[in-house]
């Protein structure tokens, strides 16, 4: 009896199993889903804004000179005309001191003139007197430029930041203090468009919620920039709005949207 030669059959075995299997699938892809819009702030019906101090101001001396005193630190509290520092002027304090010199030899040739000195032409007398009232005028404006050399605050306010340290030399217009007046904050929008800025009017109320304190308060259109900034790609304007309240704890820069009341 032959044996079977089951090596012959096996390429046909394999044939009919690789047939009779079920081809593999590739897993279904996804759908992709379109990333949701974040709502756009105009087309609610929403403005942003920023909150800012009701005044804030870069100080300089007008004329040059070394520091002498610097009198306050940054977050201190002044009043208005509180001396905040003070420059040494030698120049400007000789020049007081030469003025108020001519002013008294003009005042003593002056007088020698008011006597009377017989026949004498009266024109002398006349120019004694122009000359003193020229010497009173450079005698007034040395000590006007001579008072520069302090520098005080122009209202109430917050000491922002200090630039200068003392026995610094300063130039004429170089900032010195940065001041804000930090008890009286308002709100300025920063994307209210030339689309929108027809709609809005001086005295209108608003709604502003505040971001960080999650807080909503009250307010009203207090001015209207007449001006449009077109430092962006889209031209905007400015609106100030004063709050009928203002929260604890608000900063200036803290982020707001405000939602002005239709007319």
């Amino acid at each position: 009896m032959k044996k079977r030669n089951w090596l012959g059959l096996l390429p046909l075995l394999l044939l009919i199993v690789a047939c009779s299997a079920t081809p593999a699938t590739a897993p279904e892809k996804a759908p992709e889903t379109a990333p949701a819009e974040r709502e756009n702030t105009s087309d609610s019906g929403l403005t942003e804004g920023i909150v800012v101090p009701a005044q804030k101001s870069s100080l300089s001396f007008l004329v040059a000179g070394r520091v002498a005193e610097i009198n306050i630190t940054e977050g201190d509290f002044v009043k208005t005309g509180e001396t905040l520092a003070t420059l040494s002027t030698p120049d400007l304090d000789s020049a007081v001191l030469a003025t108020e010199a001519s002013l008294e030899a003009a005042l003593a040739d002056l007088q020698y003139w008011n006597i009377h000195r017989g026949r004498k032409a009266p024109e002398r007398k006349w120019l004694a007197e122009d000359r003193v009232e020229a010497a009173k005028a450079a005698a007034e404006t040395a000590r006007v430029t001579q008072a520069q050399q302090n520098l005080s605050a122009p209202y109430t306010a917050t000491v922002i930041e200090i630039d200068a340290a003392k026995g610094e030399v300063i130039s004429p217009y170089q900032r010195v203090f940065l001041l804000a007046d930090l008890e009286n904050l308002k709100i300025e929008s920063t994307d209210l468009s030339e689309r929108d800025i027809s709609k809005v009017k001086i005295g209108q109320k608003v709604l502003v919620y505040i971001e960080a304190l999650d807080l909503e308060v009250e307010g009203k259109v207090s001015a209207i920039a007449t001006l449009a900034d077109t430092d962006t790609n889209d031209i905007l304007y400015t609106t100030t709005i004063e709050l009928s309240e203002t929260p604890a704890n608000l900063r200036w820069g803290m982020s707001v949207t405000i939602d002005f009341e239709k007319n």
